[in-house]
């Protein structure tokens, strides 16, 4: 049989000493008695299960535990959370609470009662709990709310359980749930435990007896922490909140003290409700407005991608401020994004009505404000052009924002084909390590104007983008790994990867490979087109032209006299155009790119040849995701090899029991044929003290005996042969 508990199939074993004489030298896994009757096992690991422990299901369900609870081997023994006594072998267990249970404790059959019956079964306690009589006086204290028990009263019955001396209020049975979800611990539920030692993580007070955990994170909350009042419940004079451990007492404050601070706005509680922390020692006070907008997790407009979650006594830096800290912030586990709760609470650019928000590229508060105040000398950091319209701004820093360009950068970090190994960072100034060798990465600008913009920049690579270039462009998803996008003009020229000629107006480039490629260097590209704009066909052909030179000075002068028939605008001479070469017509790739796009499409034997990826320190990021996506590979292939190693062990326990079944086999056919020699077996009765020359009875004897044989047999008093 197959089992959910070993590796290898399992023989079933009859009863048969004779056949199977080692068998009986082994203990059961499950109980760990010694086996004595019909049994599953696996010879080779020598794993031995009884038929009824074989049998038992993989899986059940048990009213003092209210996650499943499957059947498992535990060797090193284990304390039974329902009898509290030591087990070995077979447990039945819920891994991620960390609960045991014996396999007679979790199928114990349960009573089936309601909870106006005399006899009850309840979760807070593993015996039956029978209801206290009325009339019976008892002056024992509630295991859950710790009160006076009485018997007399409707409203106060008790049930108990005097063999273990526990009594249980019916409305605590009611109302306490065995399962919580708590925001001091919200990765895992919380399962109400009984008679278990703890340390409470909300009041840091030790105790035994109820409690509720997190087996698998070793977290308690003792039963008055976890089912306090949150800052939601009304009229709450003690709360807890997910900004603190420790309880929250609801006071006044009723003359001015500096050390009465709220712990989110930094403003004095006074003359207003506040909520302080019911030890003194910690000094934690929160104004009862800023604890209703505290939440444990929040959306926030500066990293919409994932939540963020409320940390507290951990040091943190702010994004959006850049102020380090160590009391409360919100925090994104996956992408370590941090923001403190004054930036995380403060007004955004989805705020509606506001005149005062917080903007993710600049580390003030942002003010609404008429561009008449300011002249026009008023530029947008954003896109560099003047503001003539109501826009936000800090004038401490003299940084200004359009509307539309604060709502079109919402985020403080952005991901980008450009730069797929990090991440990058909005940014208002670069470092000081690059003051003089600032350029965009995509359109390679320099100018000295654009030191003042915000643009993305990624710290570790020195990776620079203009706010514009990290707009969506025209992209190419064919013939090389990454995307192709459109460059109409770059700031200086590049080198195609193709025909190594310079390329810097209407062409293709991958920026974080350094891979470039002429429109014309396309295979598929017509190298001869018909355009309404001319009659004659045109054709790719390199310039300048020679009757385009007036001297020989202008080969590698100016481009005052190069220019395009169709946009009669100056054009890069150095890139090839399309011409007709009898009517001298000109026309530079940006003007007939409309009949040139439907055409592009790249091969892919020509990508792999020419995009060679030249390394540049960190910003070679093809090499590092080539090496990232080949060790993706390689754990692919161990994983496949592990499996294929267990496939390989499955398989030689087949092998070995098949062998050990053939070897019985060997054995019981030597033994019959040795039979079959021997048979029919004779019984040889010397009689003793006889005279030799009286006859002998004649003897029968086996195949390959003659009667002769018997001469050689001297008398004894009796001796009998048995030939088998």
């Amino acid at each position: 049989m197959e089992h959910f508990l070993h590796l290898h199939p399992l023989r079933f074993y009859e009863l048969d000493p004779e056949a199977l004489p080692f068998i009986y030298a082994n203990y059961c896994k499950g109980c760990c008695t010694l086996i004595s009757g019909s049994a599953y096992g696996c010879s080779t690991c020598r794993f031995y299960l009884h038929k009824s422990c074989a049998e038992l299901p993989r899986e059940t369900q048990n009213f003092f535990h209210p996650c499943p609870l499957l059947l498992d081997i535990l060797e090193y023994g284990y304390s039974c959370n329902a009898c509290t006594k030591a087990g070995f072998g077979f447990s039945y267990r819920c891994k991620g609470c960390e609960f045991y249970m014996h396999v007679e404790c979790a199928r114990r059959p349960t009573l089936k009662s309601q909870m106006d019956e005399e006899l009850v079964q309840h979760f807070t306690h593993w015996h039956p709990l029978k209801l206290v009589d009325p009339n019976e006086h008892i002056d024992v204290g509630c295991s859950i709310c710790e009160k006076i028990c009485s018997g007399s009263g409707s409203d106060s019955s008790t049930y108990c359980c005097k063999d273990c001396n526990f009594f249980i209020h019916k409305s605590c049975m009611i109302n306490i749930p065995q399962q919580i979800s708590h925001f001091f611990h919200p990765s895992c539920p919380l399962i109400l435990r009984t008679d278990v030692p703890y340390k409470c993580k909300g009041c840091d007070e030790a105790g035994s007896g109820f409690a509720f955990r997190c087996g698998k994170c070793s977290f308690d909350l003792d039963v008055k922490c976890a089912l306090l009042p949150t800052v939601d419940t009304k009229d709450a004079d003690m709360i807890q909140h997910c900004a603190h451990n420790h309880p929250l007492v609801l006071q006044e404050s009723k003359e001015f003290s500096s050390e009465i601070r709220c712990k989110v706005c930094g403003e004095d509680c006074l003359l207003d409700y506040y909520f302080g922390c019911c030890k003194r020692s910690c000094k934690f006070f929160l104004h009862r407005k800023c604890a209703v907008k505290l939440l444990q997790e929040k959306r926030h407009l500066f990293h919409p991608r994932h939540p963020l979650v409320l940390i507290s006594n951990s040091p943190y830096r702010c994004k959006v401020c850049d102020e380090e800290g160590s009391d409360l912030a919100y925090c994104c586990t996956n992408c370590k994004f941090q923001l403190d709760v004054k930036c995380a609470l403060f007004p955004t650019i989805e705020s509606k009505d506001a005149d005062k928000i917080l903007h993710c590229s600049h580390k003030h508060p942002l003010t609404l404000c008429e561009s008449k105040e300011f002249g026009d000398f008023v530029q947008c950091k954003a896109c560099a052009k003047s503001c003539l319209e109501p826009c936000f701004g800090c004038t401490e820093c003299n940084f200004f924002l359009h509307k539309t360009c604060a709502v079109e950068l919402r985020e403080k970090d952005i991901c980008h084909s450009f730069h797929p190994l990090h991440p990058l960072t909005l940014s208002s100034s670069p470092p000081l390590t690059h003051h003089d060798t600032f350029q965009c990465s995509s359109c390679l600008g320099s100018d000295l104007d654009d030191r003042n913009l915000l643009r993305y920049h990624c710290a570790r690579c020195g990776f620079d983008l203009h706010i514009d270039c990290a707009k969506p462009k025209l992209t190419i998803p064919v013939g090389h790994q990454h995307g192709l996008t459109y460059f109409d003009k770059t700031v200086i020229p590049v080198q195609c990867s193709i025909c190594h000629e310079d390329a810097q107006s209407s062409f293709f480039r991958c920026v974080a490979c350094a891979f470039n490629i002429h429109i014309y260097c396309i295979p598929s590209t017509p190298k001869t087109i018909q355009h309404q704009r001319h009659l004659h066909p045109l054709t790719v052909t390199k310039s300048p032209f020679e009757y385009e030179l007036i001297s020989p000075e202008y080969a590698d002068g100016s481009d005052d006299e190069f220019y395009c028939d169709i946009c009669e605008e100056k054009r890069y001479k150095f890139e090839s155009v399309y011409c007709c070469a009898d009517c001298k017509f000109i026309a530079e790739v940006p003007c007939v790119l409309s009949e040139l796009l439907p055409f592009l499409i790249i091969s892919k034997d020509q990508s792999c040849v020419e995009s060679t990826i030249v390394s540049r320190d960190e910003k070679n990021s093809a090499i590092e995701a080539t090496i990232a996506n080949l060790d993706t590979k390689i754990a692919k292939s161990k994983q496949k090899r592990r499996e294929l190693k267990k496939q390989i062990e499955y398989h030689r326990g087949i092998l070995k029991s098949l062998e050990e079944e053939l070897e019985r086999r060997n054995y019981k056919l030597r033994k019959l044929r040795t039979d079959r020699f021997f048979a029919p077996v004779s019984t040889i009765v010397v009689n003793t003290g006889l005279d030799r020359s009286q006859p002998v009875e004649p003897i029968e004897l086996g195949t390959g005996w003659s009667s002769s044989s018997t001469s050689d047999i001297k008398p004894t008093e009796a001796s009998v042969l048995s030939l088998n």
